[in-house]
């Protein structure tokens, strides 16, 4: 199984059609046609579905076509950083991030870095806390920000400065909307959305005191977009971190009292090779963050 095979297949899915992905690819049609019929005599099972109106990936399809993704996108990375000049710092720093706060505080440092390397480019993945730690282990990403608490085994870091604000997410005509802020009593006075991961639960657990062990909890979220469906179905109140431009017309974010507020930090794993830019950022991040 070789990259260009991998490439051809991706291609496949994203076009439809072996023809126009063909076009696509500047070969003929028959000739991509047997390269997907190697690939699927190599793998030994079938991985696309072809018919009048195009192909489609089966299942073990489905599969091979998140492995692909992946190992193309590190394939690039990699000739990428290998191809970069070694006299002039340049290359592409390449970092995983949650849509909070802290993603402002990246882009000035990035921005910062740059002034001193101009050859350097920024490549920002948006994602949740946890994919961005998995991306970073997987070599997909040089960098992450994760939300504290975190296991830090593995991995180097350094903390931003940015504070992260809890608040509540609440439909419009909820009638708690009119208070500026609400207490550990307000909120366990109805159902709540907690978030997915353990550590958070911990954090709100630490704030709610004795009230958490009776919160009536209707379910749990792990990105934001999943507790605000929840809170406009009338499941509950969700409780979250705040993201940048995640105000809709029909829900209301009120902050916590007493304000409960999440530290994060720029993360990059211990003792494994990385591009020259990435490691003389990384110099640079605990240099500025110090």
């Amino acid at each position: 199984m070789e990259l260009r095979e991998l490439r051809s297949f991706l291609a496949v899915l994203r076009a439809g059609s072996i023809t126009r992905a063909a076009e696509e690819l500047h070969i003929t049609q028959p000739a991509l046609s047997r390269q997907m019929d190697a690939l699927e005599r190599e793998l030994g099972c079938t991985l696309l579905e072809r018919g009048r109106h195009g192909a489609r990936a089966t299942e073990d399809g489905l599969l091979l076509q998140r492995r692909a993704e992946a190992l193309v996108e590190l394939a690039d990375k990699t000739e990428g950083e290998l191809r970069s000049s070694h006299e002039e710092l340049e290359g592409t720093i390449s970092i995983s991030c949650g849509q909070i706060a802290s993603l402002n505080e990246v882009c000035a440092l990035v921005a910062a870095f740059r002034e001193e390397h101009p050859m350097v480019s920024l490549s920002l993945h948006i994602t949740t806390s946890c994919a961005s730690r998995r991306r970073m282990a997987e070599g997909r990403a040089d960098f992450a920000v994760l939300l504290e608490p975190f296991d830090p085994l593995g991995l180097d870091f350094a903390r931003l400065h940015t504070e992260e604000r809890w608040v509540a997410v609440l439909r419009a005509d909820d009638p708690l909307v009119g208070r500026g802020a609400l207490t550990p009593d307000d909120l366990a006075s109805g159902p709540v959305i907690l978030p997915s991961r353990a550590t958070m639960q911990s954090v709100l657990a630490n704030w709610f005191g004795t009230r958490y062990c009776k919160l009536d909890v209707t379910g749990d979220a792990n990105l934001n977009a999943a507790g605000e469906a929840m809170v406009r179905m009338g499941l509950g109140r969700c409780l979250q971190v705040e993201m940048l431009d995640s105000m809709a017309p029909d829900l209301v974010h009120v902050p916590l009292r007493p304000a409960l507020t999440t530290g994060s930090v720029m993360a990059w794993p211990t003792g494994k090779p990385m591009s020259r830019a990435a490691s003389v950022f990384a110099g640079f991040l605990q240099e500025r963050l110090a």
